[in-house]
């Protein structure tokens, strides 16, 4: 099922990761899963895939797509790590040193990809066989859209323990007050 035709790999110029699943195997398909990258595609990148297509007369390229705003994206795949039970994809940083560091969407990155001609039907994948982290930036757990102002700082924040009607009467109080025939419910 593989491939007819396997053009050299090629790593392409630097790109800005759109979506990343590098950090642990994405399984939502099946055990043992991939990992997998998604890059915004340049002009450049743009006509290498499309030389390649042309040059191994593929019939389509998987894993490319356009959104509703025009942007071009690539997933590129690899199961190489998870069939080790590797749990993180290994990435390199801009020193081309190993690093703990994985891409996430916003940094921007080097890919190095294989192209796969696929029997079956003639289309062409690439294949994930290294990430090289050009620009990091800063993880925070993740955006929620906020940005700092003065106010409540909930760092030190206990939330209440529970409370039951032993420890609160005044409450269970007001609850057989309120409970009479005059309710509207």
């Amino acid at each position: 099922m593989m491939t007819t035709k396997k053009p050299a790999n090629f790593i392409t110029d630097t790109c800005d990761v759109q979506w990343a699943f590098l950090h642990k195997p994405d399984n939502k398909f099946g055990d043992p899963g991939n990992h997998n990258i998604t890059v915004i595609v340049d002009d450049v990148l743009k006509q290498k895939i499309d030389s390649l297509k042309s040059e191994f007369s593929a019939t389509k390229i998987n894993g490319m797509r356009t959104t509703d705003d025009g942007t071009v994206l690539l997933k590129c795949k690899s199961s190489s790590y998870t069939k080790k039970g590797t749990p993180a994809f290994p990435c390199h940083d801009a020193n081309a040193n190993p690093t703990e560091a994985i891409a996430f969407g916003g940094d921007k990155v080097k890919l190095k990809i294989t192209p796969m001609v696929i029997n079956r039907d003639g289309s062409m994948s690439f294949f994930l066989s290294g990430v090289q982290i050009i620009d990091k930036k800063p993880y925070e757990g993740g955006s929620n859209g906020f940005e700092k102002t003065e106010g409540f700082d909930g760092s030190d924040y206990k939330a209440p323990e529970s409370s039951s009607e032993e420890s609160t009467p005044e409450v269970a109080e007001k609850v057989t007050e309120i409970s009479g025939d005059g309710l509207p419910f």
